[in-house]
């Protein structure tokens, strides 16, 4: 990557990973759908509409500065366009030909069976399912939207669905960066599903608290499981595993090829930078990778607000000090993804991100809960 050049990032959401390339001292240029005032304050962002969204980032592409590109979340369902904007310039990240495989839960679990490796069953054609706890959930999910339990019937209209079993336990995602067809694993947290707390709709992603302090056996099966992925799916560059830990052994639910929303909270807890583990991938011309991560000495978490009703956002709050003095990158924010003031959010969509750092998970997830009691009650006078 030349000095002139930018990393361009594309997705839904491109705020947490033009944050994470700063502070690996890249220069993002971003194209997204929310272009929040934040970002906007940190490096170029172009707004997608959702009407032109995603086949809208083929022209920002085009018309974009020179460097290479990656995606953020949405986009790891689109191969056919991951290509065509691959043909325009470097990809940093998972080719087309990826994520058709890893992104096909039947080849997933076939996958993981054949490794010796737990993981839900699955069925393809959910007008057969068989009885039992099921979810239902779109192939082309992201963020938890869309998925429910199974009631026995497929609604009208979702014909692009499949269904997983059920399995209970404690839902986390793990963070490695694939080579060669291993996986170093860079941490693991809680994921926070669904949340009453943060007005969340059922299985919606909505936060990450961690890293997560694992036994060795428990970190010895995250290994082997990022180790068997990379190699089976030849997956580089940063990629998440979604699961659910039960008894201290992961279950595998779904993988997610890309930058993922709890790096940037793992980046917090060892110090680093990983897009330039990330980078060190995809560009000749990167330094070495950095050292293995350092001991976690305390929680991070991030947690993400949804709108419990309709608002109008307004242009005072808490949330402008990080607008008016951006903390340094290194440093937590206190919030992120600010939207621009005057900005109608619906019900039910986000309304901002909020962070907190604790002694432990409990005294983490008190304070985001704080926070976002707090925030509520800003809000519903707006």
């Amino acid at each position: 990557m030349g000095p002139q050049e930018y990393l361009l990032l594309f997705g839904a959401s491109a705020r947490a990973a033009a944050f994470s390339a700063l502070r690996a001292r890249l220069r993002p240029w971003c194209a997204d759908l929310f272009a929040d005032a934040d970002l906007h304050a940190a490096c170029p962002a172009l707004a997608i509409s959702a009407n032109d969204y995603p086949q809208r980032f083929l022209s920002a592409a085009a018309a974009g500065p020179p460097g290479p590109w990656m995606y953020t979340g949405g986009l790891e369902n689109c191969p056919a366009l991951v290509d065509a904007l691959t043909r325009l310039r470097p990809l940093w990240g998972n080719g087309g030909d990826v994520l058709r495989r890893v992104r096909s839960p039947s080849a997933l679990a076939a996958q993981l069976r054949a490794a010796g490796l737990p993981c839900p069953r699955v069925r393809t054609d959910p007008a057969r399912g068989s009885p039992g706890r099921w979810l239902l959930k779109p192939r082309d999910g992201t963020g938890g939207r869309g998925i429910a339990f199974f009631t026995g019937t497929v609604p009208a209209g979702r014909s692009r669905c499949y269904l997983q079993e059920y399995v209970e336990g404690l839902p986390c995602a793990a963070v490695y960066v694939g080579r060669d067809g291993r996986a170093v694993l860079l941490g693991v947290t809680r994921q926070l599903v669904g949340e009453p707390w943060l007005h969340a709709g059922a299985f919606h992603y909505c936060g990450s608290v961690g890293p997560l302090a694992l036994t060795p056996d428990t970190l010895q099966r995250f290994r082997r499981l990022g180790d068997c992925l990379a190699e089976a799916f030849h997956l580089r560059g940063l990629f998440g595993v979604d699961c659910v830990l039960r008894d201290g052994v992961p279950w595998p639910v779904e993988v997610n090829p890309r930058y993922t929303a709890s790096v940037e909270i793992l980046e917090h807890a060892m110090g680093g930078a990983a897009l330039a583990w990330h980078r060190a991938v995809f560009d000749p011309a990167a330094p070495p990778s950095p050292p293995a991560p350092p001991p976690i000495v305390a929680t991070f978490g991030k947690a993400v607000l949804f709108a419990q009703n309709a608002l109008v956002f307004p242009a005072e709050g808490p949330w402008v000090m990080v607008l008016r003095q951006p903390p340094a990158l290194a440093a937590l924010p206190a919030f992120a993804d600010v939207p621009p003031a005057g900005q109608h959010i619906a019900k039910g969509r986000p309304v901002l991100t909020l962070f907190a750092r604790g002694d432990s998970e409990r005294d983490c997830l008190e304070r985001l809960r704080q926070t976002a009691a707090d925030l509520d009650r800003r809000l519903s006078g707006s």
